[in-house]
């Protein structure tokens, strides 16, 4: 029933200040009561909605008698949002994540990160450098142990960071602390310590990382006569790319391979820009993968359902292969996992992203502080979780030398 029809402008207009009364303002820092039950509401969804609540270990009795109090202490909003953000570090999960932050809060991942790393037999391996970066350009390499962050022994700096609710080892949780401790702040430089395979130990000093900007959507080239390749430039947000990316097609289209770079797509994107490049190739509507909201009585597979994308003309013929990289993040993954799913392309790259299902947006009643919370789990058709995919030809980057684009020299090898 609409509102106006069921009460009398009066009244509606008394509601619409009674309502505006209780809204809270941007940047109006709330009282100490109000702050608490912030921090039980956000609590309280994350039991309910947060999608990957069981795969996470973690007490939500502790975690309200841990974050209550230090929110009721907060002396300012920024204080606060720094407790928001500890609240859903617990879940040591990449997905989750606010809509605001201050200049110390902790770089989002993998946008804001230039180093992947992880535990490896005891030790934390960096896996990967992003090209370009501050730390390419320092030297730090894949293969190079971390030894120390900020004068603070790795293995130490972990413990201190790691989540603090845990009702079980999870080692995800001391990966997820080490990215963490490798981003770092928006504001604060990094001192790391590290080995190389040599055994060389040295010191490396990382401004705060910044996100370079693109200046194109879309960038593609002739790798060779028969070999066109386009990459797609963290865009896929922007519904201008589609155009950008049936312009570099038509550029393309005598290749008889085509290789579509996906290790740019860290901050995600729609299904309104994705799905439109993923119906250039294919002929008839097609699945690509599975959604599933979990709740009380669902199982899955049965109670999940298909996600599709339907063809869009003209059809790319060519040979197609997809790389990707621990950027390729969300609606990347998603591309990834459907031209495998459809059988469509050759996946070549390392493991990626790995943000956990699709988000939804929270704000905390009484401070308005914006929460990003994954509710629903995505699958590729096989089953397997978007997150624990791996490319159908994996590229382990610590195994291969440290010059050039392995995982580029790699898909044009299989091409050869």
């Amino acid at each position: 029933m609409n509102l106006r029809s069921s009460i009398n402008h009066s009244l509606f207009a008394a509601l619409l200040v009674a309502f505006a009364t209780c809204a809270p303002a941007a940047g109006t820092f709330a009282g100490a009561d109000d702050r608490a039950a912030d921090i039980d509401w956000l609590i309280t969804q994350i039991e309910t909605r947060y999608a990957y609540l069981s795969e996470r270990h973690l007490d939500l009795t502790k975690m309200r008698a841990l974050f209550e109090p230090e929110a009721r202490a907060a002396h300012t909003r920024g204080d606060l949002i720094h407790v928001v953000e500890r609240v859903v570090a617990e879940l040591h999960d990449d997905h989750v994540t606010l809509g605001t932050n201050t200049p110390s809060s902790p770089q989002l991942i993998p946008t804001g990160a230039e180093l992947w790393a992880q535990m490896r037999n005891g030790r934390a391996v960096i896996v990967e450098v992003l090209p370009g970066s501050p730390a390419a350009k320092a030297g730090l390499a894949p293969g190079d142990v971390v030894l120390s962050i900020g004068g603070i022994a790795i293995d130490q700096a972990i413990d201190r960071s790691k989540a603090k609710t845990l009702t079980a080892p999870d080692a995800e949780a001391l990966d997820f602390s080490l990215r963490t401790l490798l981003a770092g702040t928006h504001d604060a430089a990094r001192r790391i310590e590290v080995k190389n395979a040599k055994g060389n130990v040295r010191v490396i000093e990382l401004p705060p990382f910044v996100s370079p900007d693109n200046t194109e959507l879309v960038t593609w080239r002739w790798l060779n006569a028969r070999t066109g390749y386009i990459r797609i430039e963290n865009s896929l947000g922007d519904s201008d790319t589609i155009a950008a990316f049936d312009a570099a097609l038509n550029s393309l289209s005598k290749a008889t391979n085509l290789i579509l770079d996906l290790r740019n797509t860290p901050s995600g994107g729609n299904t309104d820009i994705a799905e439109p490049i993923m119906g250039r190739f294919i002929t008839k509507t097609a699945e690509y993968q599975r959604i599933f909201e979990p709740a009380a009585g669902k199982r899955f597979p049965q109670d999940s359902w298909a996600k599709t994308v339907a063809p869009r003309g003209p059809q790319v013929t060519a040979r197609l292969t997809v790389l990707v990289n621990h950027w390729t993040g969300s609606m990347g993954e998603g591309m990834a996992i459907g031209f495998d799913a459809m059988k469509r392309a050759q996946i070549v790259g390392t493991p990626m992203a790995r943000l956990c299902g699709g988000t939804e947006n929270f704000e905390l009643p009484k401070s308005g502080i914006p929460v990003h919370l994954p509710t629903y789990r995505l699958y590729h058709l096989n089953g397997t979780p978007r997150e624990a995919f791996v490319p159908s030809i994996e590229v382990d980057l610590t195994r291969t030398p440290t010059a050039g684009d392995a995982i580029l020299a790699r898909a044009l090898k299989t091409l050869d």
